[in-house]
């Protein structure tokens, strides 16, 4: 009988300690807490990020709230700076940010995202507000003015030039059966001297018929092994009935394109945003170590630990 109760004692002990209150704190920065509640609305807004076994996991799921927490704890602290800092938003402006960023999305579709994210309308729109103040004190700061030279981008393209290679391609059309005889019929037929492109419109199986069979330029490397074939054929030329998985296949060559290595001029630009988002990113990294440094962070693992979605 003692031995029960000690039992029934200790599991009553274990369920309170493992008890968890979504009120409780989970954080304390600069004094301010950070219930549970929050970090797990901000999970709930995350999840789709994370595959299900992750979620699943418990060592991955603590990972996974340490991880959205210190995002979190981030948001606070540029949050806290940008006020400080005297950045606020008008109401104009507020509405402003708000019809750009809702153009995207009918009415419906945007609850629809609400709802799948489980965020409320008074939620999101606070969220929102905090975005925007965050990504103007940024651009204010200095995170949108790091600068980008013509020297920096010239010497990123000339010390990456693998990037920069575009290997050979070769554009075709194809006609696609589901059975051999069906190709060996329309075969003889291009060999009469019938139209690929017509031919492919009114027989083939697969959804590029519409644009009689034209799949655009093909990099190599890219087409499954055994429709390589069309690299050794010459423009003009019709393939034999290749097999697959899809069925029986018929290529004619279109055009070829060389392998060769884009101009700095054609991909300029996109160094250059590629090289600008780097600053954007040092620059924020750089603030957060800043800020981070100069705040008092604790954290209660306990609750973290036991924290559930």
């Amino acid at each position: 009988m003692a031995r029960r109760c000690l039992i029934v004692v200790a599991v009553l002990v274990f369920s309170a300690c493992a008890r968890f209150d979504a009120d409780q704190t989970v954080a304390v920065v600069d004094g301010v807490a950070i219930p549970a509640r929050e970090l797990q609305q901000a999970l709930r807004r995350e999840k789709e990020k994370f595959p299900p076994e992750r979620l699943n996991s418990r060592s991955e799921f603590l990972k996974i709230k340490e991880k959205v927490l210190g995002e979190l704890i981030d948001r606070k602290l540029l949050l806290k700076e940008a006020t400080a800092q005297g950045t606020f938003i008008s109401e104009e402006e507020f509405q402003d940010e708000l019809l750009k960023y809702k153009s995207s999305y009918t009415e419906a579709t945007f609850q629809k995202m609400l709802e799948e994210r489980g965020v409320s309308n008074e939620e999101w729109l606070k969220l929102r507000r905090e975005s925007f103040i965050v990504a103007k004190f940024l651009a204010k700061s200095g995170a949108e003015a790091q600068e980008v030279t013509e020297e920096a981008v010239k010497k990123y393209y000339e010390e990456h030039p693998e990037e920069f290679k575009v290997p050979e391609s070769v554009r075709v059309r194809q006609i696609v059966t589901d059975t051999k005889e069906k190709a060996e019929s329309i075969l003889r037929r291009l060999r009469q001297g019938e139209n690929f492109a017509k031919l492919a419109k009114d027989l083939s199986l697969s959804p590029d018929r519409r644009e009689g069979g034209d799949l655009g330029f093909i990099p190599r490397g890219s087409f499954p092994r055994e429709f390589e074939v069309c690299f050794t054929m010459n423009p003009g030329e019709i393939s034999p009935i290749i097999p697959s998985l899809y069925g029986f296949h018929l290529f004619k060559v279109i055009e070829k394109a060389p392998g060769r290595t884009q101009d700095l001029t054609e991909v300029s630009n996109k160094i250059f945003m590629q090289l600008k988002q780097r600053a954007r990113e040092q620059y924020l990294k750089s603030l957060l170590e800043r800020l981070r440094s100069q705040a008092k962070i604790e954290i209660h693992r306990d609750v973290l630990e036991r924290m559930t979605l």
